[in-house]
């Protein structure tokens, strides 16, 4: 896990903590984003506070909000006088905690402790923010009585807002307190310590975007710290908006699909069988920008909010953040074994070296004729295959005869051509390169028989869900590579466009013709064809689909189940990759491409009436 995950892991996991011990909720974990902070005294009776801004939001391709900036009324405490705060602070926290009387006590004790802490340090014009999110009821009996509590105010803070919740959460990500990591790296020179930066996703990807231009208020202070006027004012200038690639119909679609399909792939009560994790990317194939991004399980960005304000329950950690699966990773990006979905690039590479003819067959037999201790997934003699019908059958011993014939190397020389084993240039952070296995990088382990478990995606082949995206997307194209992308524009608080995405053409596969018919009739046939390994997902589809499952073996108790598709296949607009840890059986994955199918192009859809067991 990365290092920043396991920080917000590991305080989260404290502030539970805490809170099981005291037997009550945690009122605070810290202070939202315009909290105001003493920066260092600039001169012997002058100190700086900063003023923040709102955070750009962001918005779907259609102008739907995903993340927003609202105003919430925040108590603040400017006259830290410690005999004037005790005779205050009685009754401002019991108005505060809204009825309750152990988070009053909390209340009472930080705010005690902090005013301490401030005249320690001389800090008493630091402006304490008591408590965020106070709701209206609370601030009008505020007014009421403001004459019983000089010294304090109320005021309006910016604070972040998802307003879908879950729905793209592990792309937009969330925002929290910067750490003491992020200070010290370039990304973060010149921020303040108590800003409210991005940690994961979009935020934290175009954080110096969203963030905006901090302003600043310079008071002037007596020997002691005290305040004694304001000398300086500069306002904060709000982020800029983004635009995302994502459509969020599609979004909520696609993990209404996936959520649902591995609910299904639970109930078989499969031996095989033990869903963890799902990743699900749908792309625009004649651009690469991203339509949707769905995994299983996710996060609501919401949840760091609340543990910014109002704190967090023991119960809403456990539910929310400590579970299986690791809901704050973004799996879509992170590296697994692609199975047989990597035999269409492993047939290219075939072809198009020479080492194998376009409609050249090999026996396809239970076991390789050349190593008996390689098994093809189907217990059956499929009989003498080419191309096509290998890819629509998913048959072992022809991917293991040309793994044979080009060798590792050559296998991995043509395989780069489509992005593999490098980044693929999304703008997402923590982006995982993958793995193309060569000889050297196997190392003293090399073996010879390593090739045949390459060949059919196993062995030491890491390939990330986004990946197989793209690497549909690219034979959809036949050979053209898009930079997948998230973000369309950037525009101005005034409105104005900033910046604009144009598609980026990140490589081309160079094959013959006849290599790329073939690959297309294969994935038609894996749709389409009684024998294909998707037929009973998608023979009653009314738009022909280009499809191929696969399950990839790992050394574990289960196998992990794939599926890449296009559609239409004599026109391709979008591609899906599909990816379920722990899913068994890739055709059993494939149910979830069809629905987002069926979702992007308008179709009313039951989903497939009988799902078949096959790579």
């Amino acid at each position: 896990m990365r290092s920043e995950q396991k920080r917000v892991l590991i305080l989260l996991g404290a502030v539970v903590l805490a809170i099981g011990v005291m037997g009550t909720r945690l009122y605070r974990l810290t202070v939202v984003e315009a909290a105001v902070w003493t920066s260092r005294a600039i001169a012997q009776n002058y100190i700086e506070l900063p003023s923040f801004g709102p955070r750009g939001a962001i918005y779907d391709r259609d102008g739907r909000p995903l993340a927003t900036s609202e105003p919430v009324y925040a108590a603040l405490l400017y006259d830290q006088d410690p005999d004037h705060v005790a005779a205050i602070l009685p009754e401002l926290s019991k108005l505060l905690a809204e009825g309750d009387p152990v988070l009053a006590e909390g209340i009472s004790e930080y705010v005690t402790e902090r005013v301490r802490l401030h005249q320690k340090w001389g800090r008493q014009a630091e402006d304490l923010v008591i408590r965020s999110g106070l709701s209206h009821e609370t601030v009008a009996e505020f007014i009421e009585r403001q004459h019983e509590f000089p010294g304090v105010t109320i005021v309006t803070q910016s604070v972040r807002r998802y307003p879908n919740g879950k729905v793209a959460g592990n792309v937009i990500g969330y925002v929290q307190p910067i750490s003491e990591e992020q200070l010290e790296s370039e990304q973060f020179k010149g921020y303040h310590p108590d800003s409210v930066v991005g940690k994961d996703g979009i935020e934290l990807a175009y954080e110096a975007v969203l963030q905006g231009r901090t302003g600043k208020r310079v008071k002037a202070v007596d020997p002691a710290g005290r305040p004694l006027g304001l000398v300086e004012e500069v306002d904060p200038e709000p982020g800029y908006d983004l635009t995302l690639t994502l459509d969020l119909d599609l979004q909520r679609a696609a993990e209404q699909a996936l959520a649902g399909n591995v609910e299904w792939i639970k109930a078989q009560n499969d031996p095989e069988a033990q869903p963890i994790r799902a990743s699900l990317i749908a792309l625009d194939v004649k651009t690469g920008a991203v339509l949707a991004m769905a995994q299983v399980p996710s996060y609501d960005p919401n949840l760091f909010i609340k543990a910014m304000t109002v704190g967090l329950s023991a119960q809403e950690y456990n539910e929310s953040v400590n579970i299986p699966g690791s809901p704050l990773i973004n799996w879509s990006i992170q590296g697994f074994a692609p199975g047989s979905t990597y035999k269409m690039g492993v047939g290219l590479a075939g072809v198009s070296t020479g080492v194998i003819g376009p409609y050249e067959t090999v026996h396809c037999n239970t076991t390789y004729f050349r190593d008996p201790t390689r098994k093809n997934w189907y217990p059956v003699d499929q009989g003498h295959l080419a191309l096509d019908m290998a890819l629509a059958q998913s048959c072992n011993p022809y991917f293991y005869e040309i793994g044979h014939r080009l060798g590792i190397d050559g296998l991995a020389e043509y395989l780069t051509q489509f992005g593999f084993g490098q980044r693929t240039g999304i703008d997402l952070p923590f982006e995982d390169p993958g793995l193309l296995p060569t000889q050297a990088s196997y190392g003293d382990r090399w073996q010879p028989g390593h090739v045949y478990s390459v060949a059919i995606g196993q062995g030491d082949v890491l390939v990330t869900p986004l990946q197989l995206a793209v690497y549909a997307s690219t034979i959809a194209n036949r050979g053209v590579r898009y930079e997948p992308y998230l973000v369309e524009e950037i525009r101005s608080s005034t409105g104005e466009v900033v910046r604009r995405h144009e598609p980026v053409v990140a490589g081309t596969v160079e094959a013959p013709e006849e290599a790329w018919r073939q690959v297309f009739e294969g994935m038609r046939k894996g749709g389409a064809h009684p024998l294909g390994t998707a037929y009973w997902v998608f023979q009653d589809f009314p738009i022909p689909v280009a499809v191929k499952t696969g399950s990839a073996e790992t050394g574990k108790a289960y196998a992990d189940a794939i599926t890449v598709a296009f559609a239409p296949i004599d026109d391709p607009q979008i591609a899906v990759a599909v990816f379920v840890e722990g899913g068994a059986h890739g055709s059993w994955v494939a149910p979830s491409a069809r629905a987002v199918f069926a979702a992007y192009f308008g179709i009313e859809d039951k989903g497939p009436a009988r799902i078949n067991k096959a790579d």
